[in-house]
């Protein structure tokens, strides 16, 4: 069995080798057991964003319920250590007033004494913290103790290389990105300069044709709804250009249930005949400040993507409501200040997405559908429109179950309500409560 100064120079020659932290975690952890002689342990990373500390990884029996549970950075055991720096030997954790002894209850395991040693390099701040436990009898030597801090600030080298290595990665991805929207610009100004010339042939030809009606003729209907298609994609255009930074837009007062009501006819084309349309419109409904064409587009970017999550056909039901948020909803999403929003939300019976899909839905480029079927932009543009307007966007989605997309945007305008408001509010909330918060 290699010597203690053996097992930790072998660890610092091994670690570079990986570029996953949870696989770095396991290996230094179980190195630390091994040489310290202790039979389980765990460590927990420190989440700057939830400000908590996340087990990402645990050796010892039952532990499997661990991973990826978090604890507040501040409490515990574990977060005093974090917090001060500074290691501590506990000869007796169960007495101990800062034990998690919920973690306890996850493993069944009842841990006697325990070495905690802040992961760091020096006086840096921690990047988390190493645990050390034993069930049975046995005193915690100094060098046990010394063993630990040497292989907690290896570890906390390799760490911070590994995330040094990650951020770099992630803006390299990003200037890719950056310069793949650049070009799409480009070629997106040439397009719609294209496409404007195509709607005004579609447009001057269809004038002619109107000329040829009576004014009570059958077909004049259908005339009437080719130029309304013909205003919507002019809408579309402009809405393009202003994506890519060639004409700004000023938003306006809109009232939802009129621009929802408007696009009935050209939706129902869209989706098609297998699946059916439903309109649950709010009649109280206020108005919101958007640009008009964005928020047509951000209702025909969702029915398409429902569209093609229910190839065998299914429902599509669209809605709007009043809602009242408080200070509990805003704490939970913080893109919302307490106040009246007005929802609106998108639900399809079709095939659903799992987590990590929900995930990237948002991400530019990302695409679930084959190749040539999809940008992987329409939910982008979503969610770059709902933030334009001071709004957010949720997602409710299980595999097999469908998705509801659901959009709050603040109001611009008293609300009036009638006596069953109170109720209708609290169905709305406890809806919101299951829905996670995508932003990016």
């Amino acid at each position: 069995m290699p010597s203690p100064l053996e097992s930790i120079r072998h660890l610092s020659e091994t670690l570079d080798q990986y570029s996953n932290v949870d696989d770095m975690a396991s290996h230094v952890l179980r190195a630390a057991l091994e040489v310290i002689g202790a039979d389980s342990g765990s460590i927990l990373l420190a989440d700057g964003h939830t400000k908590q500390l996340v087990f990402r990884c645990a050796v010892g029996a039952h532990v499997e319920g661990l991973h990826r549970v978090s604890i507040p950075w501040d409490s515990g055991i574990a977060g005093g250590v974090f917090r001060s720096g500074r290691t501590e030997i506990i000869p007796a954790v169960q007495p101990d007033a800062r034990h998690e002894s919920s973690t306890d209850r996850m493993t069944g395991y009842q841990s006697r004494d325990m070495i905690v040693v802040p992961l760091k390099r020096h006086a840096e701040t921690p990047v988390g913290v190493i645990e050390v436990l034993n069930r049975g009898t046995g005193q915690i030597t100094r060098d046990d103790l010394d063993a630990l801090m040497i292989i907690a600030s290896i570890a906390a080298s390799a760490i911070e290389r590994t995330n040094s290595a990650e951020a770099l990665r992630q803006k390299d991805l990003q200037l890719q990105q950056s310069q793949k929207m650049a070009i799409i610009g480009r070629s997106a100004e040439h397009i719609v300069h294209d496409f404007n010339n195509l709607l005004a042939g579609i447009k001057g030809f269809t004038q002619l044709i109107a000329k040829t009606l009576a004014p009570d003729a059958a077909s004049r209907q259908h005339v009437d709804q080719v130029m309304k298609v013909v205003k919507q994609g002019r809408g579309l255009t402009k809405q393009l250009l202003a994506y890519i930074g060639k004409q700004v837009l000023e938003p306006q007062a809109v009232n939802l249930n009129d621009l929802v009501s408007s696009m009935e006819k050209i939706l129902r084309l869209f989706i098609g005949k297998g699946i059916a349309l439903f309109m649950n419109l709010d009649p109280r409904l206020c108005q919101v400040k958007a640009i008009p064409v964005h928020i047509e587009q951000v209702l025909m970017n969702l029915c398409v993507n429902a569209r093609d999550a229910m190839p065998k056909g299914g429902s599509l039901t669209i809605e709007t409501a009043m809602v009242e948020l408080d200070d509990s909803y805003s704490r939970q999403v913080p893109d919302l200040c307490p106040g009246w929003y007005v929802r609106l939300s998108v639900t399809d019976t079709g095939s659903g997405m799992d987590q990590a899909t929900r995930g990237k839905l948002f991400e530019p480029f990302f695409t679930t559908k084959e190749p040539g079927k999809g940008t992987g932009l329409g939910l982008s543009i979503v969610y770059g429109i709902v933030k334009q307007s001071h709004g957010h966007v949720a997602v409710i989605s299980e595999v097999g179950h469908g998705t509801t997309f659901t959009i709050y945007l603040p109001q611009i305008e008293a609300p009036v309500l009638n006596g069953s408001a109170n109720n209708h509010v609290l169905e709305v909330d406890q809806k919101i409560e299951q829905e996670p918060v995508q932003s990016q």
